[in-house]
């Protein structure tokens, strides 16, 4: 955006000014208090999974190939997940 287009003024209806604004104090109201919480680093296989997107299947084989560290076992197998397999899948569903 240049500079002028940043200066120009634009004629909004006031209906629409009035619904523009109440969404935002409604998207306010809901942001009150809100915390952004970041995901565990340990988690089950079938959540490491759906966290990464990928499948169980392919979690139990980078654990296998040392990609993935993993403690425990049977159904109290965690996994550890980096943040960046996190983020990069967050970034694609995103975009």
């Amino acid at each position: 955006m240049t500079v002028d287009e940043a200066n120009k003024f634009m004629l909004v209806p006031a209906a629409d000014f009035a619904l523009l604004a109440a969404e935002i104090q409604r998207l306010r109201e809901d942001l009150r208090g809100a915390m952004i919480v970041p995901a565990p680093e340990w988690m089950p296989i079938k959540e490491a999974a759906a966290a990464m997107g990928v499948s169980t299947d392919t979690v139990r084989r980078r654990i296998d190939a040392g990609a993935l560290e993993a403690r425990g076992a049977g159904k109290l197998r965690r996994v550890r997940v980096p943040q960046s397999s996190l983020l990069a899948k967050s970034s694609a569903v995103s975009s």
